[in-house]
This record gives structure tokens, sequence and C-alpha cells, in this order.
């Protein structure tokens, strides 16, 4: 009877053990239903916003916001890029068709970045009629909206293969960042752009560590030896740090968390570590983390920071967009009047978008937000921002931005799936020669995790 005692107590335990992993694989279906919620809302922001018209110099352009139906961001056409394979592995789009909608919109960079009147050292206006392709207005030529394009375009090549490698290696070759370098107190940097084609003075520099992190690395690591940028561009920006509710760490100017994320959607900052030991995911969990405790430090002033929302990052405010809401510790102070009536204004994406820093934050803040059926939209999902303490009423945005909805895909896909999109590029030798070339070394794992 032992024998059959004991295979009895086995088979039982067994079965207990499938029953338990069942159970926890159900949780886990669930817990990520959320995400897989605001996915599905991403996807269908694109497939309405961007340009499929056979035929149109545009073809591929994303809008830069849901309501205006003329205007294309080229970051936002970036981010979509890079959604792509996001979208075939969920299943929302064939391999094929996907892969097909990559080239042609690949085409259209190439066509652009042909045109003197809408690009300059192949960088391309930041915003583009969306049918022409041609440059908007007078809108600026962006050395890092070209870059978020840039990352998008590697990102689709590296998935997609064959001969968009070597047509999305085109596009970035193109890139010559070496014709926006700007010099400030005898330091030199690549500048932000240039306004007028006809007279190329460079804009602002770069000079504070932010988002633009992802074009030293495309600089230095360009496939056109002759476009490739040196180091010192790197090296000279300034990687201040300071420090909130006992956690230090570098920040941008403004605090704004988007400038902590964009970067890492496209690279897995979590392999490398710059010469003095930076590990700029790390910087991101921690800078995530004290944009998080700001934000509950201002409950008693802001009726937005008592739920379990947060998250300070550039967005629409009541009376037009703001690129200064932020979080302590930055260089802006943010003490006027003024900045003080919309400091209680919450961008969704900002939460959402630093899943892979904060999850349990970040997750809260999802799950709260698509409870309130004024920030959740039935059909596009979470909307730009919204304000519980503006001029003594509550103010909800009424439109949804590209690039918003372009870094939600990557950074919750980034967390579903680990380092997914991230590690995309980091297929591109070239892109590891950006890493290199800026003097980054192999990180531990301890690096990142602590």
């Amino acid at each position: 009877m032992a024998p059959f005692k004991t295979s009895f107590i086995i088979n039982c335990f067994i079965l207990l053990f499938q029953m338990y992993m069942n159970m926890t694989n159900e949780k886990i279906q669930k817990d990520l239903a959320p995400l897989y919620q605001e996915l599905k809302d991403c996807y269908d922001y694109f497939m309405d916003t961007t340009n499929f018209k056979q035929g149109s110099k545009g073809f591929g352009l994303v809008r830069d916001r849901q309501t205006n139906i003329y205007l294309s961001s080229i970051a936002a056409t970036g981010f979509l890029l890079a959604s792509y394979p996001v979208f075939v592995e969920l299943e929302y789009m064939e391999y094929d068709n996907a892969k097909h909608l990559v080239n042609l919109t690949f085409d259209t960079i190439l066509n652009i970045q042909s045109d003197n009147t809408t690009s300059y050292g192949g960088c391309i206006s930041h915003f583009l009629d969306i049918e022409t392709g041609k440059r908007y207005g007078t809108s600026e030529i962006s050395t890092v909206d070209t870059a978020i394009l840039v990352s998008g375009v590697i990102s689709a090549a590296q998935y997609f293969k064959d001969d968009l490698i070597e047509k999305g290696n085109k596009i970035w070759g193109n890139v010559d960042y070496n014709k926006f370098v700007t010099t400030r107190d005898g330091k030199y940097y690549i500048s932000m752009g240039i306004s007028d084609l006809d007279n190329p003075k460079q804009l602002s520099p770069w000079d504070y560590y932010a988002e633009q992190l992802m074009i030293y690395i495309l600089g230095a690591g360009n496939p056109n030896p002759e476009h490739r940028i040196s180091s010192k561009f790197y090296k000279t920006i300034t990687k201040q740090k300071g420090i909130f509710n006992g956690i230090s760490h570098i920040y941008s100017w403004f605090g704004s968390l988007f400038t902590y994320q964009f970067s890492h959607a496209f690279f897995n900052f979590k392999l490398y570590n710059d010469e003095n030991g930076i590990n700029y995911f790390a910087n991101s969990v921690k800078a995530s983390k004290t944009n998080y405790f700001y934000c509950k430090s201002l409950q008693k002033i802001y009726k937005t920071f008592t739920t379990p929302s947060w998250g300070l990052t550039a967005c629409d405010i009541p009376k037009g967009y703001s690129g200064e809401l932020g979080a302590k510790p930055r260089g802006f102070g943010g003490d006027s009047e003024e900045y003080l009536k919309i400091q209680g204004t919450v961008a969704p994406t900002a939460a959402i978008s630093s899943m892979p820093f904060t999850p349990n934050e970040s997750y809260d803040a999802l799950v709260y937000y698509q409870s309130n059926k004024e920030i959740c939209h039935f059909k596009y999902g979470l909307i730009d921002s919204f304000n519980f303490d503006y001029e003594g009423g509550q103010w909800y945005d009424k439109d949804f931005i590209g690039i918003d909805k372009g870094i939600e895909v990557l950074q919750l896909y980034n967390y579903i799936n680990t380092d997914f999109v991230s590690n995309l590029a980091m297929n591109n030798s070239y892109v590891i020669e950006g890493f290199i070339n800026n003097g980054f070394t192999k990180a531990e794992r301890e690096d990142w995790l602590n």
C-alpha cells in the first residue's frame, strides 16, 4: 500500500501545482488586461491618423494630434514605425502587410530627405504637411525629432529585415549632425536644429541631459563614416545630479518624465554604462520614482494627486500646450503664478510610459485612468491630460497626441515582453558602435537592477 499512497500523494501534489499555475497564469493575464486594452486603443489611434493613401507623397506619415488632419509629426511617425513590430506580435496586423507599409514609409522618408525645402543635413522639418510631405509653415528642422524618426526606422528595419535594413541604414546615414554644431561658453554642442533654411543659424544647444540622448548614439554610430560625430558632444552635456525624497539622479532641465523615457523606448540602456559609470536605465527608474513622490507631496495642494494619478510631463494644458511641466529635481524653477496654476495637470502617458521603471505605481495609475470615463475615451483610450484643480473645477483634454500614444506602445510592450522594442535596435552593429564610440562599456546586471 505504501507505493500506492506515495504515488497518490505525488499525483495530488502535481494536480494542485497545475491548478496553482493555471490560477497564476489567469491572474497574470487578468493583470495585463489593462495594458493590452491601451495598446489596442493606441493601435486604433494610429490606424485612423496615418496617411495610408497609395501614391501619396506623405504615405506613412502620422498626424501630430487627432484633431489636426493636416499636420504630421515626424516624431509620431518614428514611434509608429517602431510600433509596427508590436502590432504584428499582438496579431493586430499581418507580418507581410506591416512590412509593406514600413517599406513604403521608408520611401517617403528618403524622398523627404532629398527635398532641400524640407530637409537640411538629412534632418527633417519637425512638422510636415501630411499629404505632400512638405515642410509645414515655418516649422524648424529638428535634430531630436529626426532622431526619434530614425530610431523608429532602425527598430522596424531590424524586425522586418531583408532589404529594409539597407534602406533603413541609408536613411540613418543621410543624417549629418556635424551640420548642427554650435558653441556655448567655449564648449561644442549639437543644436536643436535650424529655423531658416536660407540662413541656417543654429538654434539653442542641447547642453543638458534630456531626451536627446539618442542623438549621440545615432551620431557616433552613423553607418556613413563621413557623417559620424565625435564623442565630445555627449561628454560636454551637463549631467547634474539632484535629490528629492532621498533619491538622487541626473535630472533634465524641466524634469519632464518624457525626457527620461524616449531614448529608452528605442535603445536598451540597461546594457551599457558610460565611462563615468552612469547607467541611464537606473537613472530613469530613479527619475520616475522621484516624479511619483513629488506628485504625492503635493496632494494637499492639488486634488489631481489625491487619486492614484501622477506624472508630470510635457502635455496639453487648459490653455494650450506646455513643455515646462515636470518634477524636482530639475534646473527650471517653476515658481511663477502662471506655472503654479497648471502644475496640477497630469498627462496619463507620463506614468504609463514609465511602466518598465515603476511597474507598480504605473499600473495603479493605468487602472485608475481606465476606470474614469472622462479620462479613458471609448475609442482611443487615454486622453492627453486632465486637471482637477483648474479655476475651481475639473478640466479634461479633448485631444490625443501621436507621440504620447507612440511612447505608450513601446514602453508598455517593453514591459510585457521584456525589452522587446529596445532590443531591436541593439541588433544593429552600428548602434553598438554608437555606444562604444561614446565611451560606453558593458554593464553588469547589478548596475541597472539596483
